[in-house]
């Protein structure tokens, strides 16, 4: 629980900035009396000093001296949290949504593969859209193709927005279960996990040399980027809402010991021992909260705190990609209807990066100084 004081501010909870210093000079910066949300810690929050050195948190604590510090900032009042970080996105791949040209997050219709298609291709650190959800405090991002001609959209990346640079390359694989793909495939359900266990089960036989496939089958790069998913436990990433399709993706997960990691989720809230059982972390977007389609049936506002409730990993993200920005207040909407308020923000820096195997998203003693100053609480709009 936060601390009664700070929930009593009333405060617009206003951005004061991204920070991400790399000082040359070993005297640093040092940021005086600041409300500190410690990564694992943020339950309770401090006001203390933060020293900052060479582009590091280098110390953390009440009354230190930094003799010819460069800077020294006045954080009374002042909310530092870990940098912003949404588990799934589309930012730096699509611009206009109805201007084809600037959409390389998916392959068409005619598309000719699924799982070798790899994103980290088409990142341009450069788009409007990067720039602007960056100044209200998303730092970083794991890109993430959109499902195309098959069930399975290719290899997503991470990015480091502030730098413009990525993180990690063929991060995880991307994939959909569900009516939308079902369409793709004679419109039944049942060919979605089908035609993935089929392949799945051909891996161990697979000989890239010589390999013809057969009429419906993956080509030889989708079957080794099929492969190094699996041999190198990357995580695979699956787009289901209905409580039957994640069901069956958890029998495929364990069946082939997959490090599965579902996306989506409306109604995740009814399998939510099984998969917090099964270890699977959850990605959704707490404002899915209406039945928009028939899949979507027990679509409720407590999805993620019941899901938290049972042992579920969660990251929170925001469906419209140009308004990735509104994270914290998805996170506050979440926290409004039952979330834990540490778990809130947690979703936003620390879990998707956990998710995922990275050391990004934490806010403590020796970690990168990439993190944000918001005038208020940060879920609290």
């Amino acid at each position: 629980m936060k601390s009664a004081s700070l929930h009593g501010l009333r405060t617009v909870a206003l951005l004061i900035g991204v920070i991400s210093f790399h000082s040359a000079s070993a005297a640093g910066s040092l940021i005086r009396d600041v409300i500190w949300y410690g990564s694992g810690s943020e339950a309770n929050p401090v006001v203390t000093d933060v020293l900052l050195v060479d582009g590091l948190i280098a110390q953390v604590g009440s009354g230190l001296t930094a003799p010819g510090a460069t800077e020294v900032i006045d954080g009374r009042g002042l909310h530092m949290t870990a940098a912003l970080f949404t588990a799934r996105t589309q930012l730096g791949l699509d611009e206009l949504d109805l201007e084809l040209t600037t959409v390389d997050s998916r392959l068409g219709e005619f598309g000719l593969t699924g799982p070798a298609f790899d994103i980290q291709y088409a990142f341009n650190p450069a788009s409007v859209a990067v720039n602007v959800n960056l100044v209200e405090g998303v730092v970083y991002g794991v890109l993430a193709p959109r499902v195309g001609p098959d069930l399975l959209a290719g290899y997503g990346a991470v990015a480091n927005f502030g730098t413009g640079k990525l993180l990690a390359r063929r991060t995880a694989m991307f994939g959909a279960s569900g009516a939308v793909v079902a369409a793709k495939f004679g419109g039944s359900r049942a060919e979605n996990i089908g035609r993935l266990r089929r392949a799945l089960s051909a891996l161990p036989g697979f000989r890239a040399r010589g390999y013809v496939p057969n009429p419906g089958e993956y080509s030889r790069a989708d079957m080794l980027a099929l492969g190094e998913m699996v041999k190198e436990r990357k995580p695979l990433v699956m787009h289901a809402h209905r409580a039957a399709d994640i069901r069956e993706l958890l029998r495929l997960a364990a069946d082939f010991d997959l490090q599965l990691v579902l996306s989506g989720a409306t109604e995740a809230w009814q399998v939510a021992g099984e998969l917090a059982a099964a270890d699977v972390a959850v990605i959704l977007d707490p404002l899915e909260n209406l039945p928009l389609s028939f899949e979507q049936l027990g679509a409720r506002l407590d999805n993620a705190a019941l899901l938290h409730a049972a042992g579920v990993t969660l990251a929170i993200v925001v469906s419209d990609l140009h308004n990735t920005r509104l994270l914290r207040q998805h996170a506050g909407n979440a926290v409004a209807h039952g979330l834990p308020w540490p778990v809130g923000l947690a979703a936003i820096t620390r879990a998707p990066a956990q998710i995922f195997g990275l050391q990004v998203g934490r806010l403590q003693q020796g970690s990168a100084a990439t993190f944000v100053l918001w005038s208020g609480d940060p879920l609290e709009v």
